[in-house]
């Protein structure tokens, strides 16, 4: 089933709403609508007891112009994207429109990554892009490990997203044949499909072929190629086959070890967060 509902959180000035442009796209792709929401955390989050050691009146002088400043860039914003969706050919609108991609934007305080846990849940797809860091943020955590939807990662300059030729980390564990599952309607518009696959899958997973003949079964034809052996990690194995075969689309399951264990000893999950340069659809 394509996705109806993608959920992407914004919650800053500068490109942030620029991003925005990625998922935009997405909503056309599958006439579709794109629920934006807006985190605005209040004065007293961001300043936590430091706030109440001031005076009443300059706690409050300061709560003012910050709910000031704060007004001003959720005006900003919501102009931008009004004029992005213009742009773009996307109604803004809450209900369904026949045959029309559309989105909606709602300012909610609170912190982005429990606004995302909670409105994940009534999503089919969500968009995050890239860190600035490369490091896994709460927000993409929230997404990925308590919502029960894909994460659709886009890199922070991706303006457009068109998906023509789709690679598949494959190790036959339950993260990537979910991943493999929700990323359906991609793999079925792209023209290409490849499963990447190392050679030593265990002997209780289903192999690479398994995963080929189940894609066959949703119309989809697949190509087995072997990671190289000899790079230095799983994840530089994906995004080296993917670079070389012209991949706009790598699908691959998340956290398939203890998050702490990955950000100790790194894994596909860490490696995408910080090298992919093209959009990774990913599932826990």
């Amino acid at each position: 089933m394509d996705p109806k509902v993608i959920l992407m959180p914004v919650y800053s000035r500068g490109n942030e709403i620029e991003r925005l442009r990625g998922a935009l796209s997405l909503a056309r792709h599958f006439n579709a609508h794109l629920k934006v929401i807006f985190a605005q955390s209040k004065p007293s989050d961001l300043l936590g007891t430091e706030l109440f050691a001031l005076s009443a009146t300059v706690r409050e002088q300061v709560t003012s112009i910050m709910d000031g400043d704060a007004n001003q860039n959720r005006g900003e914003l919501r102009e931008n994207f009004e004029q992005l969706c213009n742009e773009n050919h996307v109604v803004v609108s809450v209900k369904p429109e026949d045959g029309l991609p559309t989105a909606s934007w709602y300012e909610i305080n609170g912190a982005r990554s429990e606004l995302v846990a909670v409105h994940g849940r009534v999503s089919d797809l969500i968009v995050i892009p890239h860190s600035k860091s490369g490091d896994a943020t709460a927000t993409f955590e929230e997404a990925i490990l308590h919502t029960g939807r894909p994460v659709f990662l886009v890199p922070r300059g991706m303006r457009e997203i068109e998906i023509t030729k789709a690679l598949i980390g494959w190790d036959g564990g339950l993260e990537c044949t979910k991943a493999v599952r929700q990323a359906l309607p991609f793999l079925k518009r792209a023209s290409g499909v490849i499963i990447g696959a190392r050679t030593d899958t265990p002997s209780d997973r289903p192999t690479a072929r398994d995963a080929a003949d189940y894609l066959a079964y949703h119309g989809v034809s697949a190509e087995i190629q072997l990671l190289d052996e000899k790079a230095a990690s799983t994840g530089a194995a994906l995004l080296n086959l993917a670079t070389g075969q012209s991949c706009d689309l790598l699908v691959t399951g998340a956290y398939a070890h203890t998050r702490l264990r990955h950000r100790l000893l790194g894994g596909v999950t860490s490696h995408m967060l910080k090298h992919a340069e093209i959009p990774v659809l990913m599932a826990h």
